[in-house]
């Protein structure tokens, strides 16, 4: 078999001139079907690179968009967190307002008692006073003791009052109580008063059954709401005088 010089190693170097002809010689048309191959290939690949390139776009403006919208939810809930503030601020200051407030409204409810209470007491003074006949007893302090006062009963009705000035305020968890006296008998309760800062009250009695019988009067201090016989010291004691 002859040996193929064509192309040899030993073969002298050839110029650029030569080596194209021999490319061109060599050259094949590749087959039809590799060739619509190669090129479905390109442009598939070409399609899903502007595909994604059009994607990422896409992604990018939803990201812009997400970030801006982000950027404002946020500025909205950090003002409605300090609307929020400002709304639990306000109803605080409203609640300790109307704590005073209603502070103030039973204080002057207490007052308003009061003073009602003392006209009440007064009226029941001069309704007895203006009676046709009164009893009466008047109060001397105990020895020791300060302050003096008066027993008012209408005899027909039974309906009392008394007056006393110069006490001291009972003090706390303790009230003044007036006492019917008929003889030897145990003295009977005749109702509750306190003392002002000044040292004087008018307060009405329970009215008194049978007013004729009663010889004596007198005031002890007890415990806050009474008792059904006196328990602490008498501060005040009078007969009664027709």
């Amino acid at each position: 078999m002859a040996e193929d010089r064509t192309i040899g190693v030993d073969e002298p170097a050839l110029d650029d001139a030569a080596l194209e002809a021999l490319a061109t010689a060599y050259a094949k048309e590749p087959p039809s079907r590799l060739r619509d191959r190669v090129l479905a290939a390109a442009r598939r690949d070409a399609a899903l690179e502007r595909r994604a390139r059009t994607l990422a776009s896409r992604w990018r403006v939803v990201g812009a968009a997400a970030a801006g919208l982000a950027l404002v939810l946020g500025g909205l809930l950090v003002r409605e967190a300090y609307h929020a503030g400002e709304l639990a601020s306000d109803y605080l200051g409203l609640q300790e307002s109307n704590k005073t407030l209603m502070a103030r409204v039973d204080e002057q409810e207490r007052t308003l008692a009061g003073l009602r209470e003392a006209v009440a007491a007064q009226a029941q003074v001069l309704k007895v006073l203006g009676g046709p006949h009164t009893l009466s007893a008047s109060l001397q302090p105990k020895e020791g003791g300060t302050g003096s006062g008066r027993v008012l009963v209408d005899p027909a009705s039974g309906e009392a009052a008394i007056v006393v000035a110069g006490l001291h305020p009972a003090g706390e968890g303790r009230v003044y109580e007036l006492w019917a006296i008929r003889g030897d008998r145990p003295p009977e309760p005749a109702g509750l008063f306190s003392v002002g800062a000044e040292g004087t009250a008018v307060a009405r009695a329970t009215p008194v059954a049978n007013p004729a019988g009663v010889t004596a009067f007198a005031v002890s201090l007890e415990p806050a709401g009474g008792s059904k016989s006196p328990s602490g010291p008498v501060v005040l004691v009078g007969a009664v005088a027709g």
